[in-house]
């Protein structure tokens, strides 16, 4: 984040016409001192810059000359000159400017002259009759009126001759835009001339004196009958909808400022009703004038609900911002008689915030600032008619606020209101109703919709509040109050927040907040570096800062550093380093284990607000220490971050270099020392030098071999920004050359090809090749052109090869034909079973083509007859492999796209002939139809979506060429496609080639590219005559021919409705669209069903936005019914009819109900509007009239379609009518003693009262008194029909929902209450429920012995209730189960697993809320005593789930408790218990597996800490266990039990793995820390983040702490593993057990003997290439990376501890295995074909990495023998072919 570059001005230089040169030649004098000397000295320059000079000096030059210098003829000359320049020159020439400036201070002696001589030459422009040339001439009529007293006077002077000239010009520009009707280009240019020509016209009028009077408002004046003429162009222009409609806007102002500025007398001006001519200012229009404001403003309101055209709403909104600013004119003039028209609790000051709130939330920008210039002054409004009161308790304000308040935070209106309303009342009034505010806010940031609102909201209260505080506080501490209200929740999310939330924070709120307060950064230094200090046992004096599962205080130091530093808050990085951060904290930084924190470091290093910053020597060590553990990041995000930030250290580096150059050569010994550098420039240029020599041995050491793929791609891209920054040049014949090769061989064999030469990656490099060059300004024009063609005619060829296979109606199962037979009969079984359904039988089986012909479709037909079999392809050796179809699929579709790909880089980078025999120009006008209709051809017929998708993106940059293309029937192409395919889709052709299957395939790319491609700033035709046709064919219809292009229409609606470049302009359909999708739903045919689901998810997406939220039923993705109606009216009678239809018949007494498919759609519709308590009381878009028809929808007899019911009906009815509503429903239900109902009656209708009486408590507090009334006597209807919840009911479905409210209500007056329960035991509801629970078949059992419907429904609404009721019980009777109908013990008993579950799941959270620390009174005493309960379950439970749960609850207990009764309950002594628990965790693989293994390791602990005799004892079961651990680290078991071996082996870290006296032997001991390192290598993220917890568990041991300088730090899994490796070497030395360990780590150095031996055996195995199939691969280990920590490690602890083996035989097991593994690779590498780093690359990279690794062991026993030194090769074992690649191959510093 550097500052840019100050551009460098360009200048355009005058020049004058010959005979003006002469006139000056003639005048000039001998010295050259004159005006004329001077003039000619500047036009003779060729920089523009340069003459700005000299223009400069004309003034003072003149201004020597006395009075008789005006008769002088060289003046005189000169002056006319300098007229002629000063039109001359193009309106944004700053010489324009410059001049004019100069002639303003011109001696007034002179003026009458100058004023001549400009006044004739501009009567010269206005007698121009060349239409192109009008734009010049009212550009230099504007220019003149702009602060150019000579050229005004001269307008003033020609006044009638330029009001005539503007009309003739706008005539006749209006009939050359008739004319050109079709050419875009054109069009466009006279569209701007045009409206210039307009602009300038009410310039004249604005600012000509002359307009003051009235002298010239006679019938027979010139400038009368000027401007009447003027005034019938724009009144024409304003009822041409063939012209922009910026034009049309610009003519109506025109229209009211001349009818203003003509109209006499002006006391009638009110008469006329326009509100932009009026004058408001001190009470000038009267009472006739105040009447008139209010009555335009009901006239406005009336017209807002009638416009819904985007441009036109969007001047209404304006005209309401006109309307305010007039009444704030009004009430500033003292106008009493308005006060109460027009204060807050004004109706129109009320419809004026229901037009607020209707479109606060517009998608169109401008109309939504305009809501806030509204809402701004309808403030100001009020505040101006409660004037002199204290205005700031007043109920308007005081109301307004506490509703903006209470609505939801996803709204994005209320964020811009509540910035207005403390604009206007200060925000302290806003933080004393709620403090939380700034932390509510923050908490949305994680929303990205949210944020900018949020941000700015925030940044208007910070700086309000600031304001306040400094004017109420005389003294500094009003700065802690602030600091405490807006940046401790700031620091609170960047340690704890989430990651969206926390990034959005930092780019949106952070730059804000320290640029305007900067001395805040110190505070939140101070405070961050308090807590992470905390985390090492210092005083803790920020605790909510920073948990060991977040970021912390450590990332947010880095983020608030980072940002402060890009944004200039601090001076010199070296300040930073010394003053506000240490050298360890910036090191943890680099390597925490967070991405985001080591980012965030990352950034604070590379990016500065000065791009010549020095970059320190100790930012450049820092710089090298990070890419030694980064580069192999899974994450591309972050690959991508990181080379963009080194990318931005290299330009600092190099542009900082140019600085220390410049400096080095300017410097002398006597200088002092640059303040830029403390040392001399030529010792930072070689560190520079020294710096990035480094970083590229490490990035090319990266790509050893076995590197991962994240490693090599970090490393070259970052190689590839190097190379970038610092200037490598390209070159690209010889692809062109490889890809012809590869053409030719694949119009042999497409599928020799696919298997060995996909072509793809040549197109694509040539792609990539071409867009480095500046195609537009090629000096070889005539060489290239023939490389182009060359390049287009491959492209074709290509494509007519793969496209068959493209183009087939089943292209993901497609074998095409070959040339080769063996290849065609070995295919033949693939085809047989694939069988794709097409209209030939070219599919059928495989086909031989002729070598030599040509692929003509025509051959697809041909019967295969006397196959070939010498047919070859000569001089090349035919490879024999399988291949699948999936390979020929994957070779033709990515082909087909580089080509697309490439044709639309090359129409749109390439310059076009604009005549064919033209020289200039690569691509002709042939070659771009040529290409058009290659994309036409693919896009309509291709069946492949990854091959149209792509085609598509080059099709959209051919369209966008041709749309600004001058060349006529280029520009037309676009238009005449677009006819000729929507024709075609309407004939509905059976012969046609369009797809109707695969959402209509490529034909809706096709469209959306030609009208996406259409000028926004015209009036988007194509896009409105499509979009009419398709909407007429997208309807119903009972033609069944018509049915496919019904389908084509949908398909294509839901194209353009997706298409984000049409914006607004495609919102006028919606409604029309919406009303096709639901009606098309209810069609028989299937495709037109599936296309308008389709269709209507899409609308749903443009109409509500994106779904961002997991949560179907988010708030957010909604919007008040009010709004949706506002913007789509003609949905409001659709929806309520269409809803009426379905409630009148979804619960009729037809025989066979009804189902109605719409009401699906309908209701989901319905379901994302709510009522907001900001919608006023108007009824003409009420959302009353849904409610009964939603509710009767309830009534559906399908299941799902009442449960939509019931949630669309909450958003309808407003909270404070819930409880009425609730009564009315439950008023419905029937009693016991009826004998007719429906069951789906009761469920539609309980599921009702079910979501709003959840919608009712989520929206209240519960301290709230009206709220408990409320619920009381809900509690009291719903006793009334308390039936359904009994036997009485038959239905288990409507009997579950019933209890279910009967819970909702435990748990809302429980929480009203505060589980003193006064409410529930006043009403007996518990006595109730206790009746419900004892008469249920929990106690009695079930009477069916199969399942019925709603059983598992009921039982866990019924165990729910049964639960609370016995949690209720105890909580009365002091934790006693007395008085209860059941028992937790009866329901862990209970037959049904839905019971045991639920009230496992109950009693689990207990436990583990106690064991957590959570609970506050810990496991409460019900649940004491009950491990004996828990085993006893534990050995009968066979179903899957709660054995799980009963094994999680004994690992939440103290073993204490319950393992000594084993042997009482179960007759299992303790270690036989354990026996047990380890049996299930070896046999078991899925989540009780891990359970299990927790449960074991917690049982071994518990004897190893409670009794040594037990170590005895159970030495076998430790053995076991370690086994166990073992085989649970497997890359093959699901992650779930790696997570589980991890939390193991941290919790018993300090027992088996630190301890200083161990308690396992040796070798398990090491095995364990073996699990550790393979954890750690894990290719799964999360098992490597958690296996770091245990390396710092182990690193922040008493014994161990000082082994490394990352003790208590969080770390990456990439440094945590040298990590590990140093403490276990260290550990070996503290248990002094070098001599047995060695061996055991020499050992994991030389890798498994296996590892030799699967190479070979992969290395003789026949070639099979399956596609996208994985292997058991891992792609983020790096062997050699291991070998190289343990390696170094090894050596330093030989080198450090000196010790060596007793005896040589030690060793010589090892020196024996290794010395014949050297010969194994020897022979190994021998039988290697050529190239094998190619032709097996697997293989090789295999035997590479064996070789390091047996080279390395090598190098340690050769040091253990003390033969050779630590950095010593051995290659006295290896033959000359080993010896020799030595120099070639990465040597083994590489890896150690």
């Amino acid at each position: 984040m550097g500052v840019k570059k100050k551009k460098e001005m360009q200048v355009a230089a005058l020049t004058i016409c010959h005979q003006d040169l002469e006139t000056l030649k003639s005048f000039a004098d001998v010295e050259g001192k004159n005006l004329a000397s001077l003039l000619l000295h500047c036009v003779q320059l060729t920089d523009g810059v340069s003459q700005i000079h000299y223009i400069k000096q004309i003034v003072p030059l003149l201004e020597k000359a006395d009075k008789n210098g005006m008769c002088d003829p060289t003046i005189q000359s000169c002056l006319d000159i300098l007229a002629g320049i000063y039109l001359s020159l193009s309106l944004k020439n700053p010489l324009k400017k410059v001049l004019a400036s100069s002639l303003n201070s011109l001696p007034d002696f002179f003026l009458p002259e100058a004023m001549h001589r400009f006044t004739s030459r501009l009567q010269e422009e206005l007698n121009t009759t060349d239409l192109y040339s009008y734009r010049k001439v009212t550009d230099n009529i504007s220019s003149c009126m702009e602060n150019f007293n000579l050229g005004r006077a001269s307008v003033n002077n020609l006044l009638k001759n330029v009001l005539h000239f503007l009309q003739k010009s706008l005539i006749e520009i209006l009939e050359e835009n008739r004319k050109c009707a079709g050419n875009h280009i054109i069009q466009t240019q006279l569209m701007n001339d045009l409206l210039v020509g307009i602009r300038v016209s009410m310039m004249l009028v604005q600012k000509v004196q002359d307009f003051q009077g009235n002298l010239w408002k006679t019938s027979d004046s010139p400038i009368w009958q000027n401007m009447c003429g003027l005034l019938s162009i724009f009144t024409k222009v304003l009822s041409d909808d063939d012209l922009l409609q910026t034009v049309q806007s610009t003519s109506g102002l025109a229209i009211i400022l001349f009818i203003k500025t003509m109209f006499h007398p002006s006391e009638k001006i009110p008469h006329l009703g326009t509100l932009a001519m009026l004058d408001w200012q001190n009470g000038s229009m009267g009472r006739s004038g105040e009447a008139l404001l209010l009555d335009t403003a009901h006239v406005l309101f009336t017209l807002s609900s009638q416009i819904k055209e985007p441009t036109l709403e969007m001047f209404l909104s304006r005209i309401l911002a006109s309307w305010t600013n007039s009444a704030i004119q009004v009430l500033e003039s003292s106008s009493p008689s308005l006060t109460d028209s027009l204060n807050g609790n004004s109706s129109i000051v009320g419809r004026l915030l229901e037009y607020v709130y209707t479109h606060w939330e517009h998608p169109l920008d401008a109309l939504r600032h305009q809501t806030k210039i509204m809402f701004k002054n309808l403030l100001q409004m009020h505040r101006l008619t409660v004037e002199g009161a204290d205005f700031v308790p007043d109920p308007f304000f005081v109301e307004l606020t506490e509703s903006l308040l209470r609505l939801e935070w996803h709204i994005k209106g209320k964020y811009t209101c509540l910035g207005c309303l403390v604009e206007c009342i200060g925000v302290e009034h806003i933080l004393a109703i709620d403090k939380t505010i700034p932390s509510q806010i923050l908490e949305v940031m994680g929303d990205q919709s949210l944020v900018p609102y949020a941000s700015d909201l925030l940044e208007t209260m910070f700086r309000n509040h600031k304001s306040h505080l400094k004017s109420q506080t005389a003294e500094s501490s009003w700065i802690d109050q602030w600091h405490e209200t807006w940046v401790s929740p700031l620091l609170f999310i960047l340690c704890e927040g989430n990651l969206d939330q926390k990034s959005y924070v930092i780019d949106y709120y952070l730059p804000k907040l320290l640029s305007y307060s900067p001395e805040s950064l110190q505070y939140m230094v101070k405070i961050l570096q308090t807590s992470i200090d905390a985390k090492t046992g210092q005083e803790q004096s920020f605790p909510s800062l920073g948990s060991c599962n977040s970021r912390g205080a450590l990332g947010a130091l880095m983020a608030c550093l980072r940002i402060a530093r890009a944004h200039g808050h601090l001076q010199s990085a070296t300040d930073t380093w010394e003053n506000l951060v240490s050298d360890a904290r910036i090191k943890q930084g680099l390597i925490h284990q967070h991405c985001q924190v080591r980012i965030d470091t990352l950034g604070l290093l590379c990016e500065s607000n000065r791009s010549t910053e020095i970059v320190s020597m100790e930012e450049m060590q820092w710089i090298q220490f990070f890419i030694t553990y980064n580069l192999n990041s899974q994450s591309p995000g972050v690959r991508q971050q990181i080379c963009s930030l080194l990318k931005k250290l290299f330009c600092r580096i190099q542009e900082s270099s140019q600085v220390l150059y410049k400096l080095e050569q300017s410097k002398s010994k006597r200088e002092p020392e640059n303040e830029l550098t403390k040392q001399h420039p030529s010792v930072s240029l070689q560190q520079y030098k020294n710096f990035m020599s480094s970083i590229c041995n490490s990035l090319f050491e990266a790509l050893f071999p076995g590197s991962s793929y994240s490693t090599r791609f970090s490393a070259l891209t970052i190689l590839g920004s190097i190379a970038e920054v610092f200037h490598v040049p390209e070159v690209i014949k010889c692809l062109m050359e490889n890809l012809e090769e590869e053409v030719s061989q694949a119009e042999n064999s497409l599928l020799q090809a696919a298997a060995a030469f996909p072509m793809y990656g040549r197109v694509h490099c040539i792609t990539g090749a071409l867009q480095k060059l500046s195609l537009n300004s090629l000096q070889l024009v005539s060489e290239w052109r023939p490389v182009v063609e060359k390049l287009l005619l491959m492209s074709y060829r290509l494509s007519t090869v793969v496209s068959p296979v493209i183009q087939s109606s089943s292209p993901e199962g497609l074998i095409p034909m070959d040339t080769d037979s063996e290849s065609a009969s070995r295919l033949q079984m693939i085809l047989n079973e694939i069988q794709p359904r097409d209209t030939n039988d070219y599919f059928n089986q495989a086909k031989i083509l002729k070598e030599h012909d040509s692929f003509d479709m025509k051959d697809l037909n041909a019967s295969v007859v006397n196959i070939d079999t010498s047919t070859e392809i000569k001089g090349k050796e035919v490879k024999t492999c399988d291949v699948t179809a999936q390979m020929v699929l994957v070779c033709c579709w990515r082909s087909m796209k580089e080509v697309a790909l490439l044709l639309g880089m090359l129409c749109q980078l390439l310059p076009m002939q604009p005549v064919p025999e033209s020289s200039d120009g690569l691509l002709t006008v042939e070659q771009v139809k040529e290409i058009g209709d290659y994309f036409k051809q693919h896009l309509l017929q291709s069946r492949h979506r990854g091959a149209f998708e792509l085609a598509y993106t080059g099709f959209v940059k051919l369209t966008e060429v041709l749309n600004r293309c001058p060349n006529v029937s280029l520009q037309k192409l676009p238009e005449q496609w677009l006819w000729s395919v929507l024709e075609e889709i309407k004939c509905s052709d059976p012969s046609s080639k369009l797809c109707a299957t695969r959402r209509s395939a490529g034909i809706p790319f096709y469209i959306q590219a030609l009208l996406a491609s259409e000028p926004k700033k015209g009036r988007m035709d194509l896009l409105k005559i499509t979009m009419k046709e398709l909407i007429s064919l997208a309807g119903p219809t009972d033609d069944i021919q018509s049915t496919v292009p019904q389908v084509h229409a949908l398909n294509i609606l839901r194209a353009l409705f997706r298409d984000t470049r049409l914006g607004e302009n495609i919102i006028p359909y919606v409604a029309d669209g919406a009303k096709a999708a639901i009606l098309g739903f209810t069609s028989p045919v299937w495709a037109v069903r599936n296309s308008s689901t389709l269709l209507f998810s899409a609308l749903i997406t443009r109409i509500f936005g994106v779904k961002r939220a997991k949560d179907e039923h988010s708030k957010t993705n909604r919007m008040t019914g009010r709004e949706f109606f506002s913007r789509f009216p003609e949905l409001y009678p659709f929806l309520l009819k269409q809803l009426e239809t379905v409630a009148n018949t979804v619960d009729s007494d037809m025989g066979e109900p009804n189902r109605h498919p719409s009401m699906f759609l309908l209701l989901l519709v319905l379901e994302r509007l709510y009522a907001s308590p900001m919608d006023g009381t108007s009824s003409a878009l009420s959302m009353g009239p849904f409610v009964p028809f939603i509710m009767r929808c309830g009534h559906s007899p399908v299941y799902h379609s009442r449960e939509m019911a019931a949630r669309a009906l909450v958003p309808f009815v407003m909270i404070d009518h819930i409880p009425n509503t609730i009564r009315t429903l439950l008023s419905t239900l029937p009693s016991c003693t009826d004998q007719c109902f429906r069951q789906n009656h009761i469920h539609g209708t309980l599921l009702q009262v079910f979501h709003l009486l959840q919608a009712y408590s989520d929206s209240k507090h519960g301290t709230n008194s009206d709220f408990q009334h409320e619920l009381t006597d809900i509690t009291v209807c719903t006793k009334a029909k308390l039936w359904l919840a009994k036997r009485q009911n038959p239905c288990l479905v409507t009997r579950a929902v019933y209890i279910d409210i009967l819970f909702l209500l435990t748990c809302c007056l429980n929480r009203s209450a505060k589980d003193n329960q006064p409410v529930l035991e006043s009403l007996g509801f518990w006595e109730e429920v206790r009746g419900i629970i004892s008469g249920s078949e929990l106690i009695t059992g079930f009477p069916w012995a199969f399942k019925v419907p709603g059983l598992p429904q009921y039982l866990q609404s019924l165990t729910r209730l049964a639960i609370a009721a016995v949690w209720a019980a105890a909580a009365k009777s002091g934790e006693r189960e007395t008085n209860v109908p059941i028992s937790f013990s009866q329901l862990l008993e209970s037959a049904f697993p839905e019971v045991r579950s639920l009230t496992l799941e109950a009693l689990l959270e207990k436990f583990l809320a106690a064991a957590s620390g959570l609970g506050e009174k810990g496991v409460p005493p019900l649940l004491c005593n009950m491990g004996e309960k828990f085993l006893l379950l534990a050995m009968k439970e066979n179903h899957p789930e709660c054995f799980c749960k009963i094994l999680k609850i004994l690992h939440c207990m103290d073993p204490g408790e319950w393992l000594p009764q084993t042997e009482h309950c179960v007759h299992l002594t303790p270690k036989e218990f354990l026996i047990w628990t380890m049996d299930i965790a070896s046999n078991e693989r899925s989540e009780i597996q891990s359970v299990a293994l927790r449960l074991a390791s917690k049982v071994i602990s518990h004897h190893m800490q409670t009794c040594v005799e037990n170590r005895e004892l159970i030495a076998a079961e430790l053995k076991q266990w370690v086994q166990l651990v073992i085989l649970s680290c497997e890359d093959h078991l699901p992650t779930e039990s790696r997570l589980a071996v991890v939390e193991v082996l941290t919790s018993t870290t300090p027992l088996f793995l630190t301890n200083p006296h161990p308690i396992l032997e040796l070798q398990d001991t090491l095995a364990l820390w073996k699990c550790v390192l393979t954890l750690l290598q894990s290719e799964e993220q999360a098992v490597r983040d958690a296996a770091t917890e245990t390396v710092t568990t182990a690193m922040s041991q008493e014994n161990t702490c000082q082994s490394t300088e990352f003790a208590f730090c969080q770390v990456d899994a990439s440094i945590a593993l040298a990590l590990a490796l140093a403490v276990l070497c260290d550990l070996l030395q503290q248990w002094d057990q070098l001599a047995p360990g060695l061996p055991i780590l020499l050992g994991w150095l030389l890798g498994e003997s296996d590892d030799l031996v699967a190479c070979v055996e992969s290395m003789h195995q026949v070639e099979e290439d399956y596609l996208f199939e994985k292997a058991e691969v891992n792609f983020w280990a790096e062997t050699l990376i291991f070998v190289k920590y343990l390696c170094k490690h090894l050596f330093c602890l030989l080198s450090k501890s000196g010790w060596r083996p007793p005896s040589p035989e030690m060793l010589c097991h090892l020196q024996r295995m290794v010395s014949e593994q050297c010969h194994l690779l020897s022979q190994f590498f021998r039988e290697l074909p050529p190239a094998a780093e190619f032709v097996k690359t697997v293989e090789f990279t295999r035997l590479r990495i064996q070789e390091e690794r047996t080279l390395a062991c090598l190098r340690l026993l050769a040091f253990l023998e003390g033969k050779e030194g630590e950095d010593t090769l051995v290659l006295s074992v290896w033959d000359s072919y080993a010896e020799s690649r030595q120099l070639t191959l990465p040597r083994t510093e590489a890896a150690c």
